[in-house]
């Protein structure tokens, strides 16, 4: 399983174009969205801390 299945400038693919391409993988939009919430979590968290001290 190809876990980034997008192309910049020639990709991973095998060198034809794909339908729509451009796009990438349901996963990969899973994975970064994961990433972005835990990254607010984070700011949020170290800044209630701030806030008792």
């Amino acid at each position: 399983m190809d876990l980034f299945d997008w192309e910049l400038g020639g990709g991973r693919g095998e060198g034809d174009a794909s339908p729509g391409g451009g796009g990438c993988s349901w996963f990969t939009v899973v994975i970064v969205g994961v990433f972005v919430l835990l990254a607010v979590l984070v700011h949020t968290f170290f800044g209630f801390l701030r806030g008792l001290l």
